[in-house]
């Protein structure tokens, strides 16, 4: 097992509140889209026991330093026990990028997989926010099951997000993404 230093607080009772300002305007647009698409969608697939997506990423997580921020006081926050098991997960990915390198299938590792949910859910990055719900010029950022429903229903009037203007102004404002393996130092 590698050995992984935790580069956030270490402090239980970190006030979140002190993390959220910069991400907040940003958090508040892409919930709006989300609302917005769900509002007339009752079926649609992206929430709370669907974890498609948690469980099959690209790559492990780039994310901007105010995301990391966020991510780490929000993983300190968690109790003791679990903040164990997640620092594991983290300590297993990076086993598995080391080994596999870019390419392979990635669980993220702030899921919980019994609960299908996402341990630090408040906190979590905005690529997870917007996946299902924003797209890029050349890429559509949603899985299979989206992709069908949407297909199997016609829906030709859902307004996606701009995946590309998200990320413009969270690079923008907090700087440009820091890959998985090096903000924990591998």
């Amino acid at each position: 097992m590698i050995a992984v230093p935790y580069t956030g607080s270490s402090q239980t009772d970190i006030e979140m509140s002190n993390v959220r300002p910069p991400l907040q305007s940003l958090d508040e647009q892409v919930e709006s889209r989300v609302q917005a698409i769900r509002a007339d969608r009752d079926w649609w697939p992206c929430r709370r026991g669907c974890d498609y997506c948690c469980r099959h990423l690209a790559q492990a997580p780039n994310l901007s330093p105010a995301e990391w921020e966020r991510v780490d006081a929000a993983v300190a926050a968690l109790p003791i026990p679990i903040q164990a098991m997640v620092q594991q997960r983290i300590e297993a990915l990076l086993e598995q990028v080391v080994e596999q390198g870019p390419g392979s299938t990635v669980v993220c590792p702030y899921l919980d997989e019994q609960e299908g949910a996402c341990r630090i859910y408040d906190s979590r990055p905005l690529a997870c926010r917007t996946y299902g719900f924003f797209v890029t010029r050349d890429h559509n950022q949603y899985c299979e099951q989206i992709e069908t429903e949407v297909n199997n229903r016609r829906e030709e009037a859902i307004v996606w997000g701009n995946a590309e203007a998200i990320r413009h102004d969270l690079n923008r404002m907090s700087g440009i993404p820091i890959p998985f393996e090096q903000h924990y130092d591998h």
